[in-house]
């Protein structure tokens, strides 16, 4: 998915967080994985689920009678990719236009807040380091 703009929609995001927990599961036990949030019936989720094997973000093996499904996305490369996405739609593109909209109209708990800054000031200091500055 990488290289591919593939959008996920938000009943893909449940179904891959699903997937992601369990690592692998049929169609039935992810209905039951998401019955209180989605109460989906277990023939909407199969084919919502072959359908994500046709955009790439699920893989698919018979086992069986069943079909199982495992994740064909990494986490961290679908958020990074709907980061992106919304980036590009809400802010330009501009990640420090995101940050300050953070910054100043988000409810940061005084926690987020250091734990942001951290993060901020680790990646300027790999920064510096990888210029040869530190």
């Amino acid at each position: 998915m990488a290289d591919r703009k593939v959008r996920i929609h938000d009943g893909e995001w449940d179904l891959l967080e699903a997937l992601w927990a369990s690592k692998r599961g049929t169609a039935r036990e992810i209905t039951e994985a998401l019955a209180d949030k989605r109460g989906w019936a277990v023939s909407t989720v199969k084919t919502m689920l072959d359908r994500m094997v046709e955009k790439g973000l699920v893989h698919a093996r018979q086992v069986g009678n069943v079909w199982e499904y495992t994740p064909a996305v990494d986490p961290v490369d679908a958020r990074r990719g709907a980061w992106r996405e919304f980036l590009a739609k809400a802010f330009g593109g501009s990640a420090g236009m995101a940050l300050n909209f953070l910054a100043n109209d988000a409810k940061l708990s005084k926690k987020e807040r250091a734990e942001l800054m951290a993060q901020l000031e680790k990646n300027e200091a790999r920064g510096r380091k990888d210029k040869g500055d530190a």
